[in-house]
């Protein structure tokens, strides 16, 4: 049934894609006069009722016209109006691409002239990267995959495909960086709707917010935030892709939005994943019953994944009592096989995972809400999904997929499981309800004021053992984030925001040992934790001139740890209800030069220092159980990280593009003390933090021939180099430096093929991944996958009549 997914999903959007076939019609797209295609602009047919806007890549599509000659206008926000004369024959269609001028070349225009929603999005106070995710959807990169070109990021995975993820941004990783879509806070969407199982193709743009976060997102972002903004807008379109590939991979996506002129709206996103995972790997097993290891070369064997999401939204927009209000439900499930724990050296062969979501949603928007300038943000959603881990086998087993031991029989301690033996079924309720108040009262001052709540509870069964009540004890966590910010624009060259938040939180779970002074629940006491602090900063942007912007921000950031960190995720994670909230000054500076030649040469040179001092850093410990490795996030009193990043681009048109970038943080455990006293000092004091890439760097290539087979064809050879310099799994100065584990120095080579045709309309890409099969390593030196091979298939209908 996963496999035919895909076509059932085609087949019942088929009849969508004969649309606006039909009579004649205008094409094209919209450019500057840089070669940038313009987003959302207005295409008036003058004199009859058939209008149009262009899409985020500026392509646009007016139908069902008789033939005849038509005054078309075109019109932008920060553009020339232009109106230009075409003649259409019935039943054909005409192509044009049209050119505007920006309205003004002057500084104080820096904000709207000539830039895409990327382009101003970078050009903001705090340190900001955009991704333009349209560029990127004729490949099969997922939102993760596409992350790890952004410079200070590094996404790493357990395995392959639907694999466990951890994502770092200039040294802080986990949870330390928050994850949002259409600025609404990802925590409570559980297993199925991840950032590495979502195709890009759900993705208009991608934001990276480094260090500070603006307090319209709304969360304890310690580290930074992502924030995937879909598409949206008043146009109707249907982005239909289907992609297959090495280790038996199947990827496809629907992507629909309908709006009429009436103001209804019908948004819908589907994808399915799957994969065997069964790539080939290099490692040391046990090949006997009496532990005689070898190395050995294999195919994972028991690594099949796959999930399907769907996630619609109806609603109105441009109503006197809302400008938009959507309802929303997504459902999804995932199912996993897990083979293997934290590191290479636990293998799994019948252990598995899976969960559900199923979450209603509600988004509201008001503009002038009684009075010019205020306007009423709202959004809330709730999980009623669930999670499960079944390990029942009473079998160890190696990597070439043996039995190397059997305790259904012998050992009477050995309770079975290969990790620990259960079939564990729990719920993580999760809801939110955010409320963001923005109000500008003039061209000089406006205000923000937002507040996020949160809620957390898990309560579980072993369904192997349903008298036991340890699974059951009910844990929950709450959790209220207000913040407030002032913005002082001067001038259009320079601007100022400052802000304040605060952070509470109050957590309650059931411990073992039973208190007599504490409400009990059996043989359990209730243990309860309460946190409340202060954090502020500012962001300020300078620009010298249109192409040269300075940017400088700090913070007194606050992070309470998370549900999974104080109670443990089941598979991978061990519960540390002690954990600490963490704190840190940030200090981020950036410059930003992006000069235009004879307007075709176009350079962007952006760079950044950044200066992190922590306080009870939340980061992962490895330790050894009686059977297996065991992960628990554990808080280091003080670490500080110096870092430096930089990013060179370089275009032609819109025919070659080339750019490199690279990444270098210097994190030392500044812990001077063991257990923070004392006058011993540490063994590992001024040691660089382990398992952590700090040197690491990008550059990609592409080259555009035009015009292939026909005026509207283009073919696109891509190139793209991963690298990150070697590094330690353990603390530096513990174990001996010729002999203790070291991640290696990678390279990872990735080429593409993509041709597209009828203006963008159809396109096929070719896509081979590691193309050196290199051995490629994360987290503690688990591999990722060998060498693969890849097609992808988009079918994009934009401006449906």
């Amino acid at each position: 049934m996963t496999k035919k997914l895909p076509f059932i999903l085609f087949l019942l959007v088929f009849p969508l894609l004969l649309l606006a076939q039909h009579g004649g019609s205008i094409s094209g797209t919209v450019s500057n006069t840089e070669g940038e295609r313009i987003p959302n602009v207005s295409v008036t047919v003058k004199g009859i009722n058939n209008n149009a806007i262009a899409d985020e890549n500026g392509r646009f599509k007016v139908a069902h016209l008789p033939g005849g000659k038509y005054e078309v206008i075109f019109s932008a926000v920060g553009f020339h109006v232009q109106q230009v004369w075409i003649t259409v024959k019935g039943g054909e269609n005409t192509n044009r691409n049209i050119v505007l001028k920006a309205a003004s070349r002057d500084i104080n225009e820096v904000n709207v002239t000539g830039r895409t929603q990327t382009g101003q999005v970078n050009r903001q106070a705090y340190q900001v990267t955009a991704i333009d995710a349209t560029k990127l959807h004729n490949t099969t990169l997922d939102v993760a995959h596409a992350l790890n070109y952004v410079p200070g990021i590094r996404m790493r995975e357990s395995g392959g495909l639907g694999s466990s993820i951890d994502f770092s941004l200039n040294g802080f990783s986990g949870n330390q960086v928050k994850f949002f879509i259409d600025g609404i806070p990802m925590d409570n969407f559980g297993s199925s709707f991840r950032i590495n199982n979502i195709p890009i193709n759900v993705a208009e743009r991608i934001e990276v917010y480094k260090g500070v976060v603006p307090v319209t997102l709304g969360a304890d972002a310690l580290g930074g935030a992502v924030n995937i903004v879909t598409k949206s807008g008043s146009t109707n379109y249907l982005d239909a892709s289907y992609s297959f590939g090495s280790f038996n991979t199947h990827k496809s996506s629907v992507n629909l939005g309908i709006n009429t002129p009436k103001g209804f709206v019908f948004q819908l996103n589907a994808y399915q994943n799957y994969s065997k995972n069964n790539y080939w790997i290099e490692s040391e097993t046990p090949v006997d019953q009496y532990g005689t290891v070898e190395k050995v070369r294999a195919r994972r064997f028991h690594d099949k994944y796959h999930n399907e999401m769907l996630m619609v939204s109806i609603g109105v927009r441009k109503k006197k009592w809302a400008d938009q209000l959507l309802v929303g439900f997504d459902i999804g499930k995932n199912e996993a096989d897990s083979q293997n724990g934290v590191t290479m050296e636990d293998v799994y062969g019948q252990r598995k995972t899976s969960g559900t979501v199923l979450m209603p949603s509600l988004k509201y928007l008001k503009r002038d809400l009684g009075i010019k300038g205020l306007n009423l943000n709202v959004s809330a959603n709730y999980n009623l999904g669930h999670e499960q881990t079944t390990d029942t086998a009473f079998v160890q087993y190696n990597w070439l997929g043996q039995i190397v031991k059997d305790f259904t029989y012998g050992d009477p301690s050995r309770k079975g499981g290969e990790r620990s033996r259960m079939n564990y079924r729990y719920k993580d309720r999760n809801g939110l309800a955010s409320v963001n108040l923005s109000y500008q009262l003039n061209d000089h001052h406006s205000f923000v004021v937002n507040n996020n709540y949160t809620t957390f509870s898990r309560t579980g069964k072993d369904l192997l053992n349903e008298s036991d009540p340890y699974y059951e004890r009910p844990s929950a966590v709450k959790k209220n984030i207000l913040g407030v910010a002032y913005r002082f624009d001067y001038s259009e060259k320079w601007n100022l925001t400052a802000f304040f938040k605060h952070y509470n939180q109050h957590t309650r779970s059931f411990v073992n040992v039973n208190k007599t002074d504490q409400p009990t629940h059996g043989d359990y006491a209730w243990s309860t934790n309460h946190f409340s602090a202060n954090g502020y900063g500012l962001a300020t942007t300078y620009f010298v001139k249109q192409d040269l912007q300075f940017r400088a921000s700090y913070e007194h950031g606050i992070r309470v740890p998370t549900g999974s960190e104080l109670f443990g995720n089941v598979n991978t994670l061990t519960g540390n209800f002690s954990l600490k909230p963490e704190s840190s000054e940030n200090v981020n500076v950036g410059i930003i030069y992006s000069p235009t030649i004879n307007q075709v040469h176009r350079l962007i040179f952006d760079a950044g220092l950044l200066y992190r001092y922590s306080r009870d850093f939340i980061r992962p410990s490895l330790s050894r159980g009686q059977a297996y490795r065991i992960q628990q996030m554990v808080n280091l009193r003080d670490v500080d990280n110096k870092g430096v990043e930089g990013s060179i681009r370089y275009s032609f048109k819109n025919i070659f593009r080339v750019g490199a970038n690279i990444s270098y943080q210097h994190l030392i455990n500044q812990t001077k003390y063991e257990g923070g006293a004392g006058d011993i000092i540490s063994i590992v004091y001024k040691d660089r933090l382990p398992n952590m890439p700090y040197l690491f760097g990008n550059a990609d290539a592409a080259y555009t021939f035009r015009k292939i087979f026909s005026g509207k064809n283009s073919l696109t050879i891509g190139y793209n180099l991963q690298y990150v310099h070697q590094y330690y799994e353990g603390w530096p100065s513990l174990g001996n430096k010729d002999t203790k584990i070291t991640i290696p120095t990678q390279w990872n080579h990735n080429a593409s093929l993509l041709y597209s045709f009828g203006s963008g309309k159809y396109n096929i890409n070719l896509e081979c991944l590691n193309f050196t099969d290199a051995l490629l390593y994360d987290h503690f030196k688990l591999q990722k996958a060998s060498r693969s091979f890849n097609v992808k298939f988009r079918y994009y209908l934009f401006n449906i009549k």
